[in-house]
């Protein structure tokens, strides 16, 4: 006989909330094993649990430490209820019940910075990471950013090398506002990379991030933006990795890793720490996707203050005339 192995959860993701009680008695095979986490597909979503470090949409954090390597393995199934996750093969339960909801999305109403203390915030971010390692896209800081370089490190790789160009082009044409440009040059950079997500797209996910709260912050401003994220969600579907395409359509539907949450909030909005703090965490984030998304994040940063002076002024002209 099998011996039941119980884990209580934690944390949950509101969305995985929401899932479970549309979907009771879905079953869900594991689609990846790490040591202290595990992905399981379940419909078109994955479901990630762990037990070290952070919470993703449709996550769960359970306590204690051991290796999941020694619990599951590729194709296990489990089966789904609305208060646990079991095992079929009877080896384990996880419970769900008095877990705590974290809430996944990113903009949730919260005040605003103005645009000087956005632009320092993006500029504190941006001059801490000119002194890390120069991993993923990061050698491409200085030439996305229009940066003098620092120092004479030409540290680079083959991947920033190649697609530094088109980096650049996707940069300069959401700056332009020429966002049917930009999502064409997307073409070009979704699934670019190695890894369970690919560099370029955790640089996209930081974009479509900072659109969505653009577009909450600012009613009306931006109708392109759902059409973009959902573009790229679509793209992604068909040319990169399935955990990768997941995390892009979470990011197109303003919803990320609770590390890169709080690291946006802390540039965008009020009452929340320096975000230097979140940075260095997202940076231990994968072998160079928290790198990837930070560059992500300075030049999407970059934009959005730019197009928040611009709404600033039209509405101070408008006031002024009437």
């Amino acid at each position: 006989m099998v011996e039941m192995r119980d884990l209580n959860t934690c944390l949950v993701a509101d969305d995985l909330v929401n899932f479970l009680s549309k979907h009771y008695g879905v079953s869900a095979r594991v689609h990846s094993v790490f040591p202290h986490a595990v992905n399981f597909q379940a419909v078109e979503e994955l479901i990630t649990l762990t037990n070290h470090g952070d919470i993703t949409p449709m996550g769960l954090i359970t306590e204690g430490d051991f290796n999941f390597s020694a619990l599951v393995k590729l194709g296990d199934e489990f089966l789904l209820k609305t208060d646990a996750m079991v095992a079929a093969d009877g080896r384990f339960r996880l419970h769900i019940t008095e877990a705590q909801i974290w809430q996944t999305a990113v903009y949730s109403g919260d005040v605003p910075l103005t645009v000087e203390e956005i632009d320092s915030k993006r500029i504190a971010v941006l001059e801490w990471l000119e002194k890390q390692e120069k991993i993923g896209l990061l050698p491409l800081l200085n030439q996305l950013t229009r940066r003098q370089a620092v120092s004479n490190r030409t540290d680079d790789n083959v991947y920033s090398r190649f697609i530094g160009a088109d980096l650049e082009a996707f940069v300069n044409q959401i700056e332009a506002s020429d966002w049917r440009a930009g999502l064409k040059t997307t073409d070009k950079l979704v699934g670019f990379g190695v890894g369970s997500t690919p560099s370029c797209d955790d640089f996209l996910a930081a974009y479509l991030a900072v659109f969505t709260v653009a577009e909450g912050l600012h009613p009306g401003r931006f109708p392109w933006v759902t059409e973009f994220n959902q573009a790229v969600a679509k793209t992604a579907q068909n040319q990169s990795t399935l955990i990768s395409a997941v995390m892009l359509r979470h990011a197109a539907n303003s919803k990320i890793s609770r590390s890169h949450q709080s690291l946006i909030r802390a540039c965008l909005f009020e009452k929340y720490e320096n975000p230097l703090v979140f940075a260095n965490q997202v940076l231990q984030y994968g072998a160079t996707s928290g790198a990837d998304f930070l560059l992500g994040l300075v030049c999407a940063l970059d934009w959005y203050r730019r197009a928040a002076a611009d709404i600033l002024k039209e509405e101070e002209e408008v006031q002024a005339y009437l």
